[in-house]
């Protein structure tokens, strides 16, 4: 997971390099937060009662130029943000510091009262994980080194051509993604009020969308694989287990930033194999249907899933989320996350083929 992450940041660096920031905007942020955790499971309910709250610090920039403009018809900013969420119980949940890359598209950009989407995941180091003896009750962590992913809505207000002030809201959730056990991983939403302050005056000037020229459908072909830990019992954690799959996929954009898909997903799954000694049939077979987000060269993914053959399982349905960058004409790498409602499944490294 850790070389998972750092290919990532790697990837968001060369991206944010390309787009000659010196000769955009460079901003700063602060963002004081408070919020609450989400109980999904009735053996975390009792310690998701108390109320984290934090700071973060951006620092990006605002890609205004014209071939910013043409990459989705919309302005946006692009960049790093430091978060330090103290979990308001220093004794079991302790405090989190994430360093993430960020991509945030105007959804608006006329007057003053402007609305903005962000998008962001990157590594979190936790200082307090599970433990047998002196920290049982943590079920939401066993690595102190971790991934978040969030999501936030933004709504800003210009003061004057440098200052802004903003309202947000962040849908956060960090975890290790099943690599290790117990992983319930958190899901907390946060608010707050905030500053943004750019270095030199923003100029989004109105422009005429881009019309979409190509709406043909686009098929393509990814291979993913996944490494975890099966649980034998209540509190042991057995040896580590390997899972590959495939899945094909057919997109049709509907405009620059947006495309829908449906595709078949075929899963190997070495945790049901280890965990049964080889008794349940551990291949599942499911089908997809989503919405992703294409900003650039990064492709934002959000599919629901439907089990057609998994006799191990009780559950029908499951969330997939994908992360993935351009590499080449045709290829693409990142990395998917499947959860099953609140709950992180399994975190992949994904290498897609785009016809």
């Amino acid at each position: 997971m850790r070389l998972l992450l750092f290919f990532a940041l790697a990837l968001s660096i060369g991206s944010l390099k390309a787009q000659d920031a010196k000769q955009n905007t460079v901003f700063w942020g602060f963002k004081p937060q408070y919020g609450f955790i989400i109980p999904h499971s009735n053996k975390i309910r009792d310690i998701s009662q108390s109320r984290p709250y934090g700071l973060e610090v951006d620092y990006g920039w605002v890609l205004s130029k014209d071939k910013d403009w043409r990459r989705c018809n919309c302005y946006s900013k692009a960049g790093f943000s430091v978060l330090h969420v103290d979990f308001n119980n220093p004794a079991t949940l302790g405090s989190s510091t994430s360093v993430i890359m960020f991509a945030e598209p105007w959804l608006n950009y006329r007057g003053d009262l402007l609305t903005s989407l962000r998008m962001g995941v990157g590594p979190s180091y936790l200082s307090k994980v599970y433990d047998r003896q002196d920290n049982p009750e943590n079920l939401f962590f066993s690595n102190h080194l971790s991934f978040i992913i969030h999501l936030d809505l933004m709504i800003h207000y210009r003061l004057n051509d440098q200052w802004y002030v903003n309202i947000f809201g962040k849908y956060n959730h960090i975890s290790n993604g099943g690599i290790d056990e117990p992983n319930k991983g958190m899901n907390f939403p946060t608010f707050g009020v905030g500053m943004d302050y750019m270095l030199d005056p923003v100029q989004m000037r109105t422009r005429e969308p881009i019309p979409l020229k190509d709406r043909s459908i686009v098929p393509s072909l990814g291979v993913f694989a996944t490494m975890k830990k099966v649980v034998v019992d209540q509190d042991e954690v057995g040896k580590r287990t390997f899972g590959f799959g495939v899945i094909g996929r057919a997109r049709k954009s509907v405009s620059r930033l947006n495309a829908l898909s449906l595709g078949v997903e075929y899963l190997w799954d070495g945790e049901i194999l280890e965990a049964s000694g080889g008794e349940q049939e551990h291949q599942q077979i499911s089908f997809l249907a989503g919405h992703d987000l294409t900003f650039g060269k990064f492709v934002f993914s959000q599919y629901w899933g439907t089990y057609l053959y998994a006799p191990y399982y009780n559950r029908h349905f499951f969330q997939r989320y994908t992360l993935t960058y351009q590499l080449t004409g045709h290829l693409h790498g990142g990395v998917t996350l499947k959860a099953h409602a609140e709950t992180a499944h399994n975190f992949n490294v994904l290498l897609n083929y785009q016809f």
